[in-house]
Order: C-alpha cells, then structure tokens, then sequence
C-alpha cells in the first residue's frame, strides 16, 4: 500500500507539496518520477532520505532557516534570500517534477501571492493544509511578505518557442530558463489587466 508524505498536495503541474517525508512515504514518492526535493527547514536531510535521493537520481536542495525569533526588524519566518532561492527552483521546469517540503506551509503562500490569489483563497488553502498545525503567525508572514520585493525573469518566446527569461538582478544579465506554463500564462492575463486599466 502506497503512504503519500504528511500534509501531501499537488501545488500545480508536476510540483507537489508535503510537511515532512519518512521511510515509509518511498515507494509512493518514486511514483512520482521527482527530479528534486525542495527542503525548507532548519535541519539537514535524513540519512534514509539522502540515501533515497542518490539511489533515485533526485537532487535535494536544502534552503537552510535560522531559528525564528519575534522582533520588529526579524518578523520575517523565511528570510527573503531563502524565498528567492526557492522561487528559482519552483520557477524553472527544468527542476521538475519538484516535491516542497515545508514544515511551515508558509512558502507555498508565497507563490500563491506571485500567482495573484486573494489573500482569503490563500489563508483559506494554509489553513486546510496545515490543519491542527496552522498558526495566527505564519498566516501573519503570508499577509506581509510582499512580493515586490523578489526578482522574477521577465519573458518573451524565441522562434524555437523555448523561453527566454530576463534576469532582473542588478547586474542585468540574461540566461535561458524553462519557465512553467502556469506562470506564463498568469503573467501574460496579469499584464493584460494592468494594460486595459491604465488604457482606461
């Protein structure tokens, strides 16, 4: 009988979403043919997880947090730095099928807010999500961070229809990058609404 992970979600096309994964989850998760872990969290990989990983071919990709302390100028549960890296995983086809796990549930959040969600849709899915484990403060983090503040490649199709993504860093420089369908097609209606209302 096949165990899926703690918490266990499809986020979108062939990304997934968990709490945390054990022994048992193995066989469920090799069904999912994953070409990376997303691993949020103060602590390292299990060895049986590690293990797994290298036997299947799947790379982990540990974004390490410090311990969270509540304070005026370190409210934030993720640092920015480490949504940044994570947004670069979750944006780039060429990292899935991608599974996230985070104890958390705050950063799947996140890329609902870059989605354009309304806040109550997201608060509503974290709430269902992290069920028992959901706190007044993560939803906090979720309500403030703001999206702004994160680089985003820019796009535009070439004639071979990869995409051609325009990193927004300071240095200006550009890198193709396999963007997901979902995020293309959101940014596109999004930009189109902000065009009709300035046209307006």
């Amino acid at each position: 009988m096949l165990a899926p992970p703690e918490l266990f979600g499809i986020v979108e096309d062939q990304i997934y979403r968990c709490s945390e994964i054990d022994p048992l989850n193995f066989p469920f998760l090799f069904t999912l043919s994953l070409k990376t872990i997303l691993l949020i969290s103060k602590e390292r990989p299990t060895p049986a997880v590690e293990l797994f990983a290298r036997e299947h071919d799947i790379h982990i990709a540990h974004m390490q947090i410090p311990p969270w302390r509540m304070s005026e100028e370190e409210w934030k549960l993720l640092p920015d730095s480490t949504v940044q890296s994570c947004l670069s995983y979750a944006l780039n086809k060429n990292h899935y099928p991608l599974l996230i796990i985070d104890l958390s549930c705050t950063f799947i959040g996140v890329l609902r807010k870059l989605q354009h969600w309304n806040l109550s849709s997201i608060i509503n899915e974290y709430r269902e999500m992290s069920f028992d484990r959901s706190q007044y403060l993560y939803e906090l983090y979720i309500e403030l961070v703001d999206i702004s503040k994160f680089s985003l490649p820019r796009f535009k199709y070439l004639a071979d229809a990869d995409r051609f993504a325009v990193d927004d860093s300071n240095n200006g420089g550009v890198h193709l990058m396999s963007l997901p369908d979902w995020f293309i097609d959101q940014e596109k209606m999004w930009q189109m609404d902000k065009a009709l209302l300035h046209a307006s």
